[in-house]
């Protein structure tokens, strides 16, 4: 009987894949330029705005990841503006198909009970997500409790788990939001959210540290933010990053959720044109995602830390995004930043930057970390991009799910105590 689910549940994941857009022979370029070079710049800037236009996209700061089809004429452009490059990428697709293998061969975790720690050897859907939740929020219930962020536009549900301990009530103590997922093809972060949930529960009571921090601080947990654009990642284009909401007047679905937030809504770093993966949308709180996230931190007064975690680029970012300006309390989140940082490193040896928004990858108006910080006033939020540095982009082997998740976890404990002493 099990042969057969097993084989049922392969042939529904093969069913599923084979009908998902293929990114055969689409190579990503890591672009080298002077941000001196006026020409240089201003073809950054072109290629930045009209990625739909050329059949590209950029995966970060430096990369750009282009169809097989625009490679050469790309490539010319940037000659010509004396932009040099490397390849990161030979096939996207390559990476794809490595990562549809280990979903189907991977062990299957279990759910409806204890919460299995294999969910961690593979990437997981929604449902899954949701599952793993379940199983958390029944297994310590006097730990967890399921949360409801808000519906998406097609009307999924966006749950969160809340973890802690004692009896104090939780409105009295400092609260730490992670919302994971905002970006739908950034999977390692939907990944970690989880995973450092499953810590705090499962260590409670084992650990002196982790019990404290679980009884000092109300910790919430958002593992798919952005439902609707991680469920299409699924089913139809891994590298799918916006939201799934039609625009009004454009064939172009969706918005890129972290240029719709209400904070110096879509003056750098965003584009006006529903095409574009940077899309600001045709105003800010558009999008579901972002408006019932932000209406849940609003509402909980005691959160003063908030993580919007991403992939990829490994760097730690505070505000501001829209400015190289310093906020009022950068030095405090400054000393937080580089504290993290600093444990990353400590944990598996991996290097983080650290620093602004707008000075460790580029002018982004319109973010998440913005407005908690200056509209909600909130202490200290940041923007966090996971692993890796462009070896596999955004298709992570799923064998540093756990790797990623104990630095990230380590540098999570670090931000706890940071705020329970300040």
């Amino acid at each position: 009987m099990m042969m057969v689910v097993v084989m049922a549940l392969l042939f529904s994941v093969s069913v599923v894949l084979s009908d998902m857009i293929r990114y055969d022979n689409h190579v990503v370029l890591r672009l080298s330029l002077d941000s001196s070079n006026t020409q240089q710049v201003d073809m950054y800037r072109h290629l930045r705005d009209n990625d739909f236009k050329y059949n590209c996209s950029f995966w970060s700061d430096s990369d750009i990841r282009v169809g097989p089809n625009n490679v050469q004429s790309i490539q010319n452009m940037l000659k010509d503006a004396g932009i040099t490059f490397n390849l990161m990428i030979e096939d996207v697709q390559a990476l794809i198909d490595l990562e549809r293998e280990h979903l189907t061969t991977a062990k299957q975790a279990t759910f409806g009970g204890v919460p299995d720690p294999d969910f961690f050897k593979a990437y997981h859907n929604y449902d899954d997500h949701n599952k793993f939740m379940d199983d958390v929020v029944a297994t310590y219930p006097s730990l967890a409790k399921s949360v409801t962020i808000g519906n998406t536009y097609e009307n999924r549900t966006i749950y969160g788990v809340t973890v802690t301990g004692s009896s104090s009530s939780a409105a009295d103590k400092p609260g730490i939001y992670y919302e994971c997922g905002i970006h739908a093809r950034e999977w390692i972060a939907h990944s970690t959210c989880a995973y450092m949930m499953y810590q705090l529960v499962s260590q409670y009571g084992k650990d002196s540290r982790i019990t404290n921090l679980v009884d000092k601080v109300e910790w919430t947990f958002v593992p798919v933010l952005n439902v609707d654009g991680y469920v299409f990642t699924w089913t139809k284009d891994r590298m799918w990053r916006k939201t799934r909401k039609p625009n009004k007047g454009s064939n172009c679905i969706g918005t890129d959720p972290n240029r719709n937030w209400d904070s110096h809504w879509c003056e750098q770093g965003a584009s006006k044109d529903p095409c574009s993966e940077s899309y600001c949308g045709s105003a800010a709180f558009t999008e579901n995602c972002v408006r019932e996230s932000a209406k849940y931190v609003e509402e909980h007064k005691n959160i003063v830390s908030f993580i919007d975690f991403h992939s990829y680029g490994q760097m730690w970012m505070r505000p501001y995004g829209y400015t190289k300006s310093e906020p009022k309390d950068y030095k405090s989140q400054d000393e937080m930043g580089k504290a993290a940082v600093a444990t990353i490193k400590q944990t598996h040896g991996m290097s983080y930057k650290e620093g602004s928004i707008y000075s460790v990858v580029y002018p982004a108006s319109g973010s998440s970390a913005d407005y908690i910080y200056d509209s909600l006033g909130r202490k200290w939020p940041f923007g966090v991009e996971l692993r890796d540095t462009g070896r596999h982009g955004f298709v992570l082997p799923a064998n540093q799910i756990v790797p990623t998740g104990e630095e990230i976890f380590a540098a999570a404990l670090g931000m706890g105590e940071y705020v329970l002493a300040h």
